[in-house]
C-alpha cells in the first residue's frame, strides 16, 4: 500500500511549466517541430516564419509553451541577417514570459553538418550571450531520414563538426519524426528537458559576455535553488528505484 500510494503522490504531482524557444537556419523543420511537441497544427508550414509566434498548450500534464522563431540563412554568419528579423528572433524571448527555460537548436538530418555550418550556427547564438548554451538542446528533425542507422552513427559518420555542437550543448541531443504521430518521442523529449531545467537557472538574457556584479549574485542565488531541487528530484527518482526493486524482490 505504501509503494501505491507513494507512486500516485509521485504521479499527482505537479509538473514544470516548459518555455520552449524554437531557432535554427530557414526550412530547419522548427514550424513542424512545434507542431509535433504540441500535437496539434498550430504552426503554419510550407512558408519561411517571418515574425515570431507563440502557441501553448496541455501535453503530457505539462504547460507547455512553444514559440517560432525566423531562421538564420544556413550558409550565412550573423552580420547578414536583417536587423528587422535579429529583432523577431529577440521577440520570442519576449514571448517566452518571464524567459525561456528551453532553447531547442533546430537542424536536420537531410544536410550535412560541416565546419561551415558548425560556425554559422555559433555565431548566430551569440545573438542569445555566451550564456544561452546550458539552456540548449539539439535537436535532429526529419528523424524519418534516419532509416536503419541510430542517431549515435549519424553523429559519428558526421565527424567532428557536429560532435563538437553536441559538447557546446552539453551533449544534450533529441531526436523528432515530425511525420510519426507516436507520442513516446514527444514524452521522452520533455523529460530530457525537465531534466535540464531542474540542473539551471532561468535564461537571462544580456548582450553582455561578462554579467555585472548584480547578475553575478542572482544567478548565484538561482543556480543553488535549481541545484537543490535537482538534487530533491534525483533523491526522489532514486528513492522510488529502490521501491522497485524491493517490492519485486518480494515476489522473486
Amino acid at each position: 500500500h505504501f509503494l501505491i500510494n507513494f507512486l500516485k503522490n509521485y504521479k499527482n504531482q505537479p509538473k514544470p511549466s516548459l518555455r520552449i524557444l524554437m531557432v535554427g537556419w530557414v526550412f530547419s523543420g522548427k514550424s513542424a517541430a512545434g507542431n509535433t511537441i504540441l500535437r496539434s497544427e498550430v504552426f503554419h508550414l510550407g512558408e519561411r516564419t517571418m515574425k515570431a509566434l507563440k502557441q501553448s498548450g496541455e501535453v503530457a500534464g505539462r504547460e507547455v509553451v512553444v514559440v517560432d522563431t525566423p531562421g538564420w540563412w544556413k550558409f550565412f554568419p550573423a552580420s547578414f541577417i536583417p536587423e528587422v528579423l535579429k529583432s523577431e528572433i529577440l521577440e520570442g524571448v519576449s514571448l517566452c514570459s518571464p524567459s525561456p527555460n528551453v532553447i531547442l537548436l533546430v537542424v536536420p538530418f537531410d544536410t550535412s553538418f560541416t565546419d561551415e555550418q558548425k560556425r554559422v550556427t555559433e555565431d548566430n547564438m551569440k545573438l542569445f550571450g555566451q550564456r544561452v548554451w546550458r539552456h540548449v538542446i539539439l535537436l535532429f528533425t526529419f528523424g524519418d531520414a534516419l532509416g536503419n542507422k541510430t542517431i549515435e552513427q549519424h553523429i559519428e559518420s558526421e565527424g567532428k563538426p557536429l560532435r563538437g555542437l553536441i559538447e557546446k550543448c552539453g551533449k544534450r541531443y533529441h531526436v523528432l519524426d515530425n511525420m510519426s504521430k507516436a507520442g513516446d518521442q514527444v514524452t521522452e523529449l520533455l523529460e530530457k528537458m525537465e531534466e535540464m531545467v531542474a540542473g539551471n537557472c532561468c535564461f537571462y538574457f544580456s548582450e553582455r559576455d561578462d554579467p555585472q556584479p548584480e547578475e553575478k549574485k542572482r544567478t548565484k542565488e538561482v543556480d543553488k535553488q535549481a541545484e537543490e531541487l535537482r538534487l530533491q528530484t534525483q533523491q526522489q527518482r532514486q528513492r522510488l528505484r529502490r521501491l522497485l526493486i524491493g517490492q519485486l524482490n518480494l515476489f522473486s
